[in-house]
């Protein structure tokens, strides 16, 4: 499948380039943040605008104009600003009701933990500091929306299973080796949540806001499909719920004990009125339904790509892989890292698309 994976870099305005880019099937991306910083000299950059209403405009404008697969899912990290009176602008959840006035569904609400404060005083992680004074240090986290355009949000195309967390009581069975994804993955464990301790990302390139790999990890291998069949088709996980013991000692029970004899068999109070005890049951793949010899890989898009993050991902994890932006700089780095990662798959013999779970 190598010669089926490919990597396109585009340099300039992404609304200039709109009608260059074929469908996708996943958009991941974080862009430019209103008024935090400056890229190069262009005043076309996304997050200059004049008002923050124009800024969230901009960016609706481009999502709604990508040609995304029908199934497809967006991914969008984005930030916050203060105004000169110390108030936070709301921007992420002003963003957010924009989208869904354009009939985008949000289907998860992410909170990115850079660092988090325990009861007990402790902390862990890091986030940059800033002047803070009668307030909180407003750094500790982001948020990451993800928006489909299907009827109901569980027609969009995902895999769960590619970014489940280990389970007790089962054997880990990771998405792809560590060598192509940084996460911790069990496909047959249990449901990822919705608050990822995750640390800033780091890169050995000049760039301002680089973001980490493993928020496109998670996106990419939940969202974006393996294959794309020539009908348009994309491959389905088939799973199945089976039994399995949790090795807890004893039988969870629903509802509130009356006694504490016996807990697999005791009355109950509350609204249930018996005992019932419940059964631990896990998802168990049983590989993928039918996949067309001339089927296509996934492709996924970053319109704001930087230094290519999200592009070095997507390739490791056996993707094809599209980039915008607006300077030349980023886009030879974007092109640098992605060229690297397939070379990467060559030289040690990797092969995604025969190693996923």
């Amino acid at each position: 499948m190598f010669d089926k994976q490919t990597i396109t870099i585009l340099e300039g305005d992404i609304k200039n380039l709109l009608q260059d880019i074929p469908e996708v099937h996943c958009i991941i991306t974080s862009p430019p943040y209103y008024k935090q910083r400056k890229y190069g000299k262009n005043p076309l950059e996304i997050g200059r605008e004049s008002t923050i209403d124009n800024y969230i405009n901009n960016l609706c404008e481009i999502f709604n104009v990508i040609k995304l697969h029908e199934r497809g899912s967006l991914w969008v990290n984005i930030g916050d600003k203060r105004n000169t009176n110390g108030g936070l602008f709301n921007i992420p959840h002003k963003f957010v009701e924009e989208m869904l006035s354009h009939d985008w569904l949000l289907a998860d609400s992410v909170v990115w933990a850079k660092v988090v404060d325990y009861d007990d005083g402790s902390t862990v992680g890091g986030c940059m500091t800033e002047p803070a004074h009668g307030r909180l240090n407003a750094n500790g986290y982001e948020m990451i929306y993800r928006f489909v355009k299907t009827a109901r949000v569980n027609q969009a195309w995902s895999d769960t299973c590619a970014v489940r967390i280990p389970r007790q009581g089962t054997d880990d069975i990771p998405y792809l080796p560590k060598e192509l994804i940084s996460i911790g993955t069990s496909v047959e464990g249990r449901n990822l949540h919705n608050v990822w301790r995750i640390n800033m990302g780091q890169t050995k390139q000049k760039h301002y806001a680089a973001y980490t790999k493993s928020l496109c990890e998670r996106g990419i291998s939940m969202t974006c499909p393996i294959y794309v069949n020539p009908d348009n088709s994309l491959p389905e996980r088939i799973v199945e719920m089976e039994e399995y013991e949790e090795n807890r000692g004893s039988k969870r029970i629903f509802g509130k004990y009356t006694n504490n004899e016996d807990p697999d068999f005791q009355d109950k109070s509350g609204r249930q009125d018996a005992g019932q005890i419940y059964v631990a049951r896990k998802p168990v793949t049983k590989g993928w339904t039918f996949r067309d010899d001339n089927a296509s890989l996934g492709i996924v898009l970053d319109p704001f790509c930087g230094t290519g993050t999200t592009g070095e991902v997507a390739i490791k994890l056996g993707r094809s892989f599209i980039g915008v932006d607006l300077y030349n700089e980023y886009c030879e780095i974007a092109k640098g890292r992605c060229s690297e990662a397939q070379k990467m798959l060559l030289d040690n013999n990797y092969n995604p698309w025969e190693l996923m779970r």
